[in-house]
């Protein structure tokens, strides 16, 4: 693992395509370890295993699966933030990532 690491980043999104892109996006920053689900039960699996400061509710997420997400990072007591990414170029992506994570702090 790449000790340079300083944000650890999942993408939920339902659409292969688009995701792919995302995760290429978040790949692309230096110190950004982005990953994707595809589906509800992989997003789960993820959030129960990993320890990410942010999650990107893209493409085709529902407000029932947003509150099944948010059940499963406060069951784990995580302080991990949840935003939505409407979709855009690597910028706003990054404006909305940073935004948030400053908002946190």
């Amino acid at each position: 693992m790449n000790n340079n690491i300083q944000l650890k980043l999942l993408a939920i999104g339902y659409d292969a395509a688009i995701m792919q892109v995302v995760e290429r996006l978040l790949n692309s920053h230096d110190g950004w370890e982005g990953v994707i689900a595809l589906t509800p039960a992989a997003a789960l699996e993820k959030i129960g295993t990993g320890n990410y400061d942010a999650i990107l509710l893209c493409v085709g997420v529902s407000t029932t699966d947003e509150a099944a997400f948010r059940a499963a990072v406060t069951a784990r007591h995580l302080t991990t933030i949840i935003i939505r990414h409407y979709g855009g170029g690597s910028g706003l992506l990054e404006n909305e990532l940073r935004a948030a994570l400053d908002h946190q702090q």
